[in-house]
């Protein structure tokens, strides 16, 4: 009897051990065949990834930047890049989305949004005007084009006016770390990437 209970025990302790070590295998398996789906997820990702450069100065007076910065952000086509200004009297948030065209280059979305806190004066109340625009702007990869948020001034000499210009390039984004050339892109493209 004591014999029988112990092969008893002893077989189920092995055939728990195989059933324990086969889930553990297939367990394995999945995590492995999911670690390889996610990283060909990303590699397809980094392969439509564009490199987005934007230069950003505030002018008041020609003579005068009072402010500018370099942001290069990484996004997909379809996804905008945000630059976001903000002061007591004032918020602009400019988003910047990039399209891949079909026959090749881009295509841009800028769209602005201000915010401007309008002081009370005599009996009127403090005010908050909301003002947005949207352009599409066809461009080719690298090329350098100009976006004015607040409108292009004519007159940058006007003390009291303030004028923001962006300057924006767009490149696909090496793997490497690089950007590509515009022309490996467009024959990436016109192989169907």
């Amino acid at each position: 009897m004591k014999k029988t209970l112990l092969f008893g025990l002893l077989l189920l302790v092995s055939l728990e051990t195989g059933i324990f070590a086969q889930d553990q295998t297939q367990t394995q398996t999945q995590s492995q065949s999911q670690i390889d789906s996610n990283e060909a997820t990303v590699e397809q990702l980094l392969k439509e990834a564009l490199t987005v450069r934007i230069q950003a100065k505030l002018i008041h007076n020609i003579q005068n930047i009072m402010w500018q910065s370099v942001v290069e952000k990484l996004t997909i086509p379809g996804r905008p890049v945000s630059i976001n200004m903000l002061n007591e009297q004032a918020r602009l948030l400019v988003h910047f989305t990039p399209y891949r065209q079909v026959e090749g280059g881009l295509i841009l979305v800028a769209q602005s949004e201000i915010w401007l806190r309008v002081p009370a004066e005599g009996d009127q109340k403090e005010n908050l005007r909301y003002f947005t625009s949207m352009r599409s702007i066809p461009l080719d990869y690298e090329e350098i084009i100009y976006f004015y948020p607040l409108g292009k001034l004519e007159n940058l000499d006007n003390p009291d006016q303030i004028h923001i210009e962006m300057a924006l390039s767009i490149s696909p984004y090496d793997i490497s770390g690089d950007t590509i050339s515009a022309e490996a892109a467009s024959d990436g493209e016109s192989k169907g990437n």
